[in-house]
């Protein structure tokens, strides 16, 4: 997600729960591979009593061998990847609320620095309560 201001971003890895809980972590640089292994490992580190499925579409930054080097050591903690199939971002539901966030994101488009920041990171805070989406 990268509202764009002068050439500044800010990107935002999220991972959307059953439940709707939104776990996210936003950059001000854009993602490489590194970000999301990261990512993964937060997300499999956390308490969990079900086992975890993270639906990924084809990115390149979601795929390759330090991806497969580290998916074993998150399968025994209980989180699984799934790949989607290409060009079918319908069937994941994060991609609804990608959507409905670069909309309000696109207020966005003049601020620069610490301020493209805060708003962006106000937004999703703000999920689940100042900002909700239907799934039906």
């Amino acid at each position: 997600m990268e509202p764009l201001a002068h050439g500044e971003r800010v990107n935002v890895l999220g991972a959307l729960r059953h439940d709707d809980t939104l776990h996210w972590k936003t950059q001000r640089r854009p993602t490489v591979r590194d970000d999301v292994v990261a990512f993964f490992d937060d997300l499999a580190a956390q308490e969990h009593t079900v086992p975890r499925i993270v639906v990924l579409d084809n990115a390149s930054f979601h795929k390759g061998n330090q991806i497969e080097l580290r998916r074993r050591k998150w399968m025994a903690q209980g989180l699984f990847l799934y790949y989607l199939p290409p060009y079918s971002p319908e069937l994941n539901r994060i991609e609804i609320l990608w959507k409905q966030a670069k909309y309000f994101w696109r207020r966005f488009v003049g601020l620069k620095g610490n301020e493209l920041l805060n708003e962006v990171e106000s937004l999703m805070k703000g999920f689940g309560t100042a900002f909700t989406i239907n799934f039906a």
